[in-house]
């Protein structure tokens, strides 16, 4: 193991959905029958639990609320009596469109001290999802309940264009956020007119992110700017992409990241394996490793973003579908917001080299104040 400490698990209970989103990437390749068992999921998290003190849990789908409330109920014990077992300490993702949040099981997502990721794209939703009133509901029921919860707010053709507006949207009612571009992947593919012009929208985006960085006012996290503030000419971004993640579908099996495409790299079964870490060294997982660094030897090391990215962008793509066309437009999309965010990120560089920094919010203070330091 290393050096390793932590590893990240989705658990997928099923690939069912009670909604249908225009530009789902799961779209209908993958079959949504299967109910995952549970003695696989336990077994999993025992497996984790044996190697790693820092275990970090996602449930996905699908729709992971289809799973229902008593599913959630033994999970939550079960890590419960791992962590007491084996001293490893258990953290919690639930991803899910909200749409069935009940005030039961956000009560125990609360308990276990859940961050809950509701998918719902602010003043636009309609355009992507449907029961907009519903999920909106639930989401003021987890605010008012004080959950630990953020939203995920797709960007389509439709609704790029008004980022400013949703901004905000999510400002005027106190909520966590982050944008994230739709992409042509599973039903988006096929449905062009849900595109977005890149170029428009990296102007757009980078308009915004000049307003966030000195809106003193802002008093809500944007994720997605937070992450923009992070990148550092030379440091990697998201490096734990290429550490330890694994994924239990519903079928049973285990897969690297947990995403559409990866169902190609299966890894075997957790009843079937002594360690997780013979996941990371067996045949399945040394091809897909290949492909991904004779991709960075050959392509990455041209790219104007490498020292930023080194692959990271093409791992997260391949992960989703392997069109060439779409891997080619992810990393074009990648590189334009990667040099232009940079270029930004030195200018408030300068600025605090040169102690001209009172015009920046708070989180940006915190953020280069600190960088500032470690540069002394």
């Amino acid at each position: 193991m290393g050096q390793i400490h932590e590893i990240a698990l989705t658990i997928k209970p099923t690939l069912s959905c009670n909604m249908k989103c225009r530009h789902c990437f799961n779209g209908d390749k993958i079959n949504t029958h299967e109910r995952i068992d549970k003695n696989e999921v336990i077994k999993f998290m025992e497996l984790a639990c044996r190697d790693y003190k820092d275990v970090k849990v996602t449930f996905h789908g699908g729709e992971p609320t289809l799973a229902g409330n008593e599913f959630y109920k033994q999970m939550f014990q079960v890590q419960h009596e791992l962590s007491n077992q084996y001293g490893a300490s258990f953290s919690n993702n639930f991803t899910t469109n909200g749409l069935l949040l009940d005030e039961e099981l956000a009560d125990l997502l609360i308990e276990n001290d859940t961050l809950i990721n509701v998918s719902f794209d602010g003043p636009y939703n309609h355009l992507l999802r449907g029961n907009s009133e519903k999920v909106y509901e639930n989401i003021l029921m987890l605010k008012e309940k004080k959950a630990r919860f953020r939203i995920f707010c797709t960007l389509s053709k439709g609704s790029c264009g008004h980022l400013q507006e949703i901004y905000n949207w999510f400002c005027e009612r106190g909520l966590n956020f982050k944008t994230l571009p739709i992409e042509p992947r599973g039903y988006a593919a096929e449905e062009s007119s849900l595109l977005m012009d890149i170029d428009k929208f990296i102007t757009d985006l980078l308009s915004v992110y000049r307003y966030w960085i000195t809106d003193k006012a802002c008093c809500v996290r944007y994720y997605t700017f937070e992450e923009f503030a992070a990148f550092r000419r030379g440091v990697q971004f998201k490096p734990f992409w290429f550490r330890r993640e694994i994924a239990l579908n519903p079928d049973g099996k285990l897969y690297p990241f947990g995403r559409p495409n990866d169902v190609n790299f299966c890894l075997g079964r957790p009843s079937e394996i002594k360690k997780i870490e013979d996941c990371f060294s067996s045949p399945e997982y040394t091809r897909m490793l290949n492909i991904i660094n004779n991709y960075r030897r050959e392509t990455c090391s041209m790219c104007d973003s490498c020292g930023t990215c080194n692959g990271v962008c093409y791992c997260i793509s391949l992960m989703y579908v392997d069109n060439d066309d779409f891997l080619r437009y992810s990393c074009e999309k990648a590189n334009k917001i990667f040099t232009n965010v940079l270029k930004i990120n030195d200018e408030i560089r300068s600025d605090f080299q040169s102690g001209n920094y009172d015009k920046y919010n708070d989180t940006i203070k915190k953020m280069f104040l600190q960088i500032g330091q470690n540069d002394c």
